[in-house]
């Protein structure tokens, strides 16, 4: 029997106290699946009903969903592996010690400020991104960034020949992911921020995945509850019929990849520990308000799916409650 009595309070509490308008939600016990729809799907211009079937925009979850899928498949297939320099597929990339495996795990140290990043074009953002230095955190520190995902999305360009997005969403059918989309129905997804005066529903958040476009490897997935927890599903090992992989290779994800002495970290992933007895979780989140958790070893999850940019992006009650929704739910996880 699912019980995960306070993770659902903190969850609804951020309804009834206004941290979000709405939530879609989801907890994953073995066979057991519990979904709940609480709230609003917006407040501004008015409130809209909130559907149990709404497409919310993922954020960064696209780049575990969409990017690293794709990678994971080839790896599978031992067609790739994470030990190849940057430089094999982009040899314009400066710095010839960056391999794939960095940049999954953000230990890359590619930084820097790029001058009026949200006003320039396709081809000079990428450009750009080209262009930003390896700093001295290069394999010594974890640091967390889209540049490290729109880089192996330019990888899979050159494997492919087709741009992340089209080689994704082909994926994605594959998967019988069927409400997993670059390009939804507007009126199927919850409206996020005001950008300028307009209410953005069916367009990303993000600036870089609306300027990159089917380029961008970071953001701009969207998807419903369904489809993910089918996803899910696949990666604590209730089905083995969701994923364009192995288990073999799913177990392989609950692996700190990193050095020691630097932030533990999966491919893609975060990784959180079991309190209990230390097991490996991943976590990842999205800056729209979209988590997922995924405990192969108890066979457990929970998907949180909200739109806390609406109407604004100044919410950073949410960040905290989010903390307290992840530390409930690991420590609830063993019942």
């Amino acid at each position: 029997m699912i019980d995960f009595s306070n993770t659902q309070h903190l969850i609804e509490t951020m309804v009834a106290e206004r941290i979000v308008p709405g939530v879609n939600y989801a907890l994953i016990k073995g066979a057991q699946v519990f979904t709940s729809t609480s709230g609003f799907a917006s407040i501004y211009p008015q409130r809209t009903q909130l559907s149990p079937f709404a497409e919310y925009d993922l954020a960064s979850l696209t780049k575990v969903l969409a990017t690293e899928n794709i990678l994971l498949q080839l790896v599978d297939q031992h067609q790739l592996t994470f030990d190849t320099p940057l430089q094999t597929f982009l040899p314009e990339f400066p710095d010839r010690r960056i391999k794939l495996a960095h940049l999954l795990t953000h230990t890359s140290g590619i930084r820097g400020w790029i001058p009026h990043r949200n006003q320039l074009s396709h081809d000079e953002l990428l450009q750009a991104i080209m262009q930003l230095p390896v700093t001295s955190e290069f394999n010594t520190k974890m640091r967390y960034a889209d540049t490290n995902f729109i880089l192996l999305g330019q990888v899979i360009k050159v494997i492919f020949g087709q741009p992340i997005q089209t080689v994704a969403q082909m994926l994605f059918n594959q998967m019988g992911m069927d409400h997993t989309s670059f390009h939804p129905r507007a009126d199927t997804c919850i409206p996020t921020a005001v950008l300028n005066g307009t209410l953005l529903q069916g367009i990303p958040d993000d600036p870089k995945a609306r300027q990159l476009g089917a380029d961008c490897g970071s953001a701009g997935l969207f998807s419903n509850m369904n489809d993910l927890i089918r996803f899910t599903q696949g990666m604590i090992g209730t089905t083995s019929e969701a994923l364009p992989y192995s288990q073999q290779t799913v177990a392989s994800l609950y692996e700190n990849k990193n050095p020691a002495g630097v932030k533990p970290r999966s491919w893609g992933w975060d990784l959180r520990f079991d309190p209990q007895d230390h097991h490996s979780v991943l976590l990842h989140t999205g800056y729209t308000g979209t988590l997922m958790i995924c405990d192969r070893q108890r066979q457990s999850g929970l998907i949180l799916l909200t739109n806390r940019i609406h109407p604004t992006g100044h919410n950073l009650i949410f960040l905290a409650m989010r903390a307290k929704i992840i530390n409930a739910f690991l420590n609830e996880n063993h019942k």
